[in-house]
């Protein structure tokens, strides 16, 4: 675990919300976009029709790959003061 200033924590916080918002963009993208796509093709994949199953599929494996590559490349486990802050005020429930 890192231990960070509270300005540090305050920039790798907007940096993770940043990062996961432009996921969410990309899959929305990816999603809306093969689905518009590819509607007019009367391709089957597996009983589905392929607008389907590419912008379903696919959205769902782009999720699961960047998640992944953010919790390796961008997120960091760093301590938020709060277990500090529980243990200072704690005190009362010992009485």
């Amino acid at each position: 675990m890192k231990f960070l200033t509270e300005e540090e924590k305050h920039k790798q916080i907007l940096k993770e919300v940043k990062w996961t918002f432009l996921l969410i963009l990309l899959v929305a993208a990816w999603h809306i976009g093969f689905a518009f796509a590819l509607d007019g093709i009367d391709k089957m994949v597996c009983g589905m029709p392929l607008w389907f199953f590419v912008s379903t599929i696919g959205a769902f494996a782009i999720s699961v790959a960047g998640v992944a590559l953010l919790l390796k490349y961008v997120f960091v486990n760093f301590d938020l003061g709060e277990e500090a802050m529980e243990e200072e005020g704690g005190g009362d429930s010992d009485k």
